[in-house]
C-alpha cells in the first residue's frame, strides 16, 4: 500500500469506528480507528491494526500517520 494521504483533521471527522491505513515501522497497515482525542499537539487516534506476527495491536496514533484506504475515500466526478 502507497500514495496515503494523512489529514490531520481526518480523525476529528471519522465515524467510530472507521476503517482506516495507519503507518506502523514505515508500512500503511489496514486497521480501525476506534478512538479519538485533542491534545495541544493536535489529534491522536486509537487504532487497532495487525501486525506482521498476526497478533491485533491496539495503540495511540498521531493523525498524520491516520488515512483513508484508497476505497474510502471520496471520488470527484467529472461534469
Amino acid at each position: 500500500m502507497t500514495g496515503f494521504e494523512p489529514d490531520t483533521e481526518l480523525v476529528s471527522r471519522l465515524p467510530l469506528p472507521s476503517h482506516v491505513v495507519v503507518l506502523v515501522d514505515d508500512v500503511w497497515r489496514r486497521g480501525w480507528l476506534i478512538g479519538r482525542e485533542h491534545e495541544e499537539t493536535g489529534w491522536t487516534g486509537m487504532v487497532q491494526y495487525e501486525g506482521d506476527d498476526g497478533v491485533e495491536r491496539t495503540e495511540r496514533l498521531p493523525a498524520d500517520r491516520i488515512a483513508l484506504p484508497e476505497s474510502d475515500r471520496p471520488t470527484e466526478r467529472a461534469s
